[in-house]
């Protein structure tokens, strides 16, 4: 069996041990802490560039729906003015029409009382 000397020299390397395996864990955490606070910094960085983007989108999608209601506003104006030159035309294509179908009329009657005052001679 080992002496008291042996077993204590023993027990002071174990701990000797464990007191550098805990420097070691320090050394590691604070590397680590170091490591998540330049994420963070990252991370800051990011979200600047994030809002600078969401800044130039709105300002992009803000022109592009002025540039759509300016298109809208031709269209709607351009529409309006063929509207207008339709009614325009067929008004005067409606009259012609009427005037056709009263002469057919007129026709279809000549021809039908010259058809009965043969038949009925």
């Amino acid at each position: 069996m080992p002496s008291v000397e042996e077993r204590l020299a023993y027990l002071e390397g174990r701990v000797g041990d464990q007191t550098d395996a805990m420097v070691d864990i320090r050394t590691d955490i604070r590397g680590l802490r170091g490591e998540i606070n330049g994420f963070r910094g990252e991370m800051h960085g990011l979200r600047g560039e994030m809002n600078g983007l969401r800044g130039e989108m709105h300002g992009g999608f803000a022109a592009s729906r002025s540039e759509m209601n300016g298109l809208r506003g031709e269209m709607h104006g351009g529409f309006a003015a063929l509207r207008t030159e339709m009614e325009t035309r067929f008004a005067g294509v409606d009259a012609k029409i009427t005037w056709l179908i009263g002469i057919q009329v007129g026709m279809l009657l000549t021809i039908d009382s010259a058809a009965l005052s043969y038949f009925f001679k």
